[in-house]
């Protein structure tokens, strides 16, 4: 009596562990239901900052200067790989057309400096110009040369 009471009671521990490895796959995707949904908007959220970044970026590159164009291009880059949206050539279109807008300002900076008779100013954009060209491998050693010597010029009548 006592052999045939242990053997029901294995047979129940058994029929108990085989029916709670039928029900748990039954009550697991409620637990990863919850997570998909807070997954999901926290995709959405990150989304909606990549995209925010990313007007801003265009923005900054339309209308703002070179320093607050480059916040722009480094905030957009985290969002857009947070988000998992990151686009290494969009990053590198970006960054082109945001050092080409700094070398033409600068140049553009050079000849008004150049026309007010201030040769500090002039150098500094002329500086800027070649630092920003050689970034994105527009240096031109033939027209720094140029720039430099009217620079020098410059600070030659300006001693006069």
């Amino acid at each position: 009596m006592i052999q045939l009471s242990k053997h029901k009671k294995l047979w129940i521990i058994a029929l108990c562990l085989y029916g709670a490895m039928i029900l748990a796959p039954v009550a697991v995707p409620l637990v990863w239901a919850e997570q998909t949904k807070e997954e999901k908007a926290r995709q959405r959220m990150l989304n909606l900052e990549a995209a925010n970044a990313l007007w801003r970026l265009k923005r900054a590159l339309e209308k703002e200067g070179f320093y607050a164009g480059r916040v722009r291009l480094n905030v957009w880059h985290a969002a857009a790989m947070d988000a998992g949206k990151f686009d290494p050539r969009k990053y590198e279109e970006f960054k082109q057309q945001l050092y080409q807008k700094s070398v033409d300002d600068s140049l553009k900076c050079f000849e008004f400096y150049i026309e007010q008779n201030s040769p500090h100013d002039a150098k500094m954009c002329l500086q800027t110009w070649k630092v920003h060209a050689t970034e994105i491998d527009q240096f031109d050693e033939d027209t720094y040369n140029e720039l430099a010597q009217r620079l020098k010029d410059l600070k030659k009548n300006k001693t006069e």
